[in-house]
């Protein structure tokens, strides 16, 4: 491409320190993963109109991206793609388009979309040693036809093409030709390509030497708080009649029990319409490792084998198992596209996605997972996909609480349910020794109070493996929690499968991490979304309104198991916070809503506010909002695209308003003075809206 006279800016770490360096007279700037960029004014890239070459710009605007905006780009035939903070788009336009888009009112600054902008800064350090080393990474693009140019050019480096899937190809490339591959149109973003794991918490290689005392597994040992639905209180929900009829949740997992809908246990039998089979080298959807089978129990298992006893959360619900477990590589095989995932579960029947897998490599991290999650629940906005949390919460500083900054990839999804896991309350099976006398106790854990804990103990406290939040971009994760240890379930029956945290016998085996809480939380999302239904008229409720009940429902387990006014207090504040989230599930709360509480499923533009009045009688006021988001972009420091705010005003004050990060907020008022509240939603931007709008889920209980 040719430049002819103008200031010519190529995004580079030169051109970095430069922007930097004049940052004093920078009114606004580029938010990317790599970190701020200052833009001055009137930065523009000015191309002869003979340049026929279309390539990927940022075009960042004086204020808020407008539906305007985008209208006049696409008058040009300027293709849009993502939105990039603050206030800019990364598009595709060729030199004639581009003159134009220059001289349009309001627009600050284009600049490239390329190089290192599209490289993840987890990938390696370039150095002499590595420079010819192969890495697995995993590349995105804009459009399934700019594959052609990447799959090109990773055969003119000499790469090897591993897996092709629409815009997601899994290649190994040597890491001195990365920054070559960045440099190709079409190309998003450039990541490592980790492997997965399922979020069974993995204390020990034998979980039967911690079994103490031994359980004696003909159900007379069971006191009900094995399956984690006690502490949920399941039972106010099932007393209601709310038990998952008329639902169905998909899970992604390394398979249930034998892989065939007529051989399954009898806990299954009748609730599975379907299964897949994702798994490479896999023949059927069985699963031989007993990871997925435990998971489906805690969602929907009918408890039969144990007279009843060990039921899931949403015992009448279906399953649609999708096996992923690999007898090739001994692991799971995840498709680098996980709408395949999405897509057969939804054609299933299936609204809600269970996933107790991730990657906990690259933690906080918004990457081109979790914005695939962002993009399905986009496009189809009743479907909701729950996500672990992951297991890498540790206390590293020594200080006797978990250290923040510990949430696994996709759990980092703005629109996914992410589940961390809160303590069951069981004494007898499973793991029951003290945490210092775990495997890696003595670096993971190695202070008081949580040393001398046990893994269930306290049912207010999470357990000290959970993954924490914030996200990279200081997004609050996990939203909930819910037990997730010592959690008795189904046991699969394929030889050789693995009895997890020790067996109870032949049907059952005990199991810990946020891969137990998050089916229970799946299952409770089923229920949810039955009562959304049956009891609230909504036909097709969103996943915004399915995750905006359960987060309103929650319980707050503040201060959590070691007290108050300590150094080593678990919860230093009232929900939200970064350890529970919004609380744990809590069922009791679903079957207390009464005629009081008012649910909002609508939409706002940029500018508008839909405003809800409600009337405080008893001073009490609980509002949450969740807006299902666009997708960002991988290379963005901060994964919002839209952002509305939630304020209450009313005589007792105004209240919320200042979020700018997430897409789910909270006003929680009590000791208000009495009368009218308006509860407003307002479109603060929303440069990619859907048909000009952000859809909403509003729900409010005013006492």
């Amino acid at each position: 491409m040719k430049h002819t006279h103008g200031m010519v800016i190529r995004l580079s770490l030169t051109v970095l320190s430069v922007l930097i360096a004049n940052s004093a007279f920078a009114g606004t700037v580029l938010k990317l993963q790599r970190g701020q960029v200052p833009t001055l004014e009137n930065t523009f890239l000015s191309l002869g109109s003979n340049v026929e070459e279309s390539q990927d710009w940022i075009v960042q605007y004086q204020s808020s991206v407008t539906e305007a905006d985008k209208a006049a780009l696409k008058a040009l035939g300027v293709r849009i793609f993502r939105y990039l903070p603050d206030d800019a788009l990364v598009v595709r336009a060729d030199g004639k388009q581009l003159a134009k888009v220059q001289a349009k009112q309001g627009v600050r600054a284009i600049l490239p979309f390329k190089g290192w902008v599209k490289l993840s800064d987890r990938l390696p350090t370039l150095s002499v040693f590595s420079k010819l080393k192969a890495l697995p990474v995993l590349v995105t693009t804009f459009t399934e036809k700019d594959m052609d140019s990447v799959l090109a050019k990773i055969s003119a480096e000499q790469g090897q093409i591993l897996e092709v899937d629409g815009r997601y190809a899994a290649v190994a490339l040597r890491e001195s030709a990365l920054m070559a591959l960045s440099e190709v149109a079409g190309v998003e973003f450039v990541q490592t390509l980790d492997k997965v794991e399922t979020m069974e918490m993995k204390f020990s290689g034998d979980a039967g030497a911690f079994v103490d005392p031994v359980p004696k597994g003909d159900y007379t040992d069971l006191d009900g708080f094995e399956t984690g639905t006690k502490i949920m209180n399941m039972d106010s929900i099932w007393s209601a009649g709310f038990t998952g009829t008329g639902q169905s949740v998909a899970m992604a997992d390394t398979g249930l029990d034998m892989g065939t809908i007529a051989g399954v246990s009898v806990d299954f039998q009748g609730a599975i319409p379907a299964g897949f089979n994702f798994g490479i080298g896999a023949q059927s959807w069985e699963d031989p490792m007993g990871h997925g089978t435990h998971v489906a129990g805690s969602v929907m298992s009918r408890g039969t084998a144990s007279g009843g006893k060990l039921r899931g959360a949403a015992y009448n619900a279906g399953m649609i198992p999708q096996g992923m477990w690999s007898p090739i590589v001994d692991n799971l095989t995840v498709p680098p596209k996980l709408e395949r995932l999405f897509t057969a579960a939804q054609g299933a029947g299936a609204r809600l996605h269970t996933n107790s897998w991730g990657n906990p490599r690259n933690l906080g991290v918004y990457d081109a997972m979790a914005q695939q999650v962002d993009e399905y629940m986009w496009n189809n906005p009743d479907f909701l996909a729950i996500f672990a949390a992951g297991n890498s919460g540790v206390d590293l500083n020594k200080d006797g609480r978990i250290d923040p900054g510990s949430v696994s990839t996709p759990g980092t999804a703005k629109n996914a349910l992410t589940v961390g896991a809160s303590e069951n309350l069981v004494s007898i099976g499973g793991i029951q020794r003290q945490v210092k006398e775990l495997r890696n106790a003595d670096v993971n854990w190695p202070a008081e109070p949580i040393s001398s804990s046990k893994v269930s103990d306290n049912a207010d406290g999470v357990a000290m493996f959970s993954s924490r939040g914030p996200t990279r971009d200081g997004r609050l994760k996990p939203e909930l929690v819910a037990p997730g240890t010592n959690i008795l379930s189904n046991r699969s029956h394929v030889a050789g499968a693995e009895v997890l945290w020790g067996e109870y016998n032949a049907d059952y085996v005990f199991s810990g991490g946020t891969s137990m809480a998050t089916p229970l939380a799946a299952g409770a999302a089923a229920i949810v979304r039955e009562v959304l239904v049956k009891k609230y008229a909504q036909t097709q409720p969103s996943a915004a309104l399915v995750k905006a009940t359960l987060m309103h429902t929650a319980s707050d387990m503040f201060p959590g198991q070691y007290g108050m006014g300590t150094a080593t207090q678990e919860l230093t504040t009232r929900r939200p916070n970064f350890d529970e989230g919004y609380g744990r599930v809590d069922m009791k709360n679903l079957a207390n809503l009464t005629a009081s509480t008012v649910m909002v499923d609508s939409r706002v533009t940029q500018g508008a506010a839909v405003e809800t009045l409600v009337q405080v009688r008893n001073g009490k006021l609980l509002a949450n909002l969740v807006y299902t988001d666009a997708p960002g972009t991988p290379s963005a420091g901060q994964a919002l695209v839209n952002d509305l705010d939630l304020i209450v005003e009313g005589p007792g004050g105004t209240f919320g308003g200042t979020d700018r990060i997430n897409n789910a907020e909270i006003v929680e008022q009590s000791g208000l003075a009495s009368g009218t509240y308006k509860v407003k939603v307002v479109g603060q931007k929303i440069p990619m809206g859907m048909a000009g709008a952000q859809p909403f889920a509003l729900v409010i209980t005013a006492e």
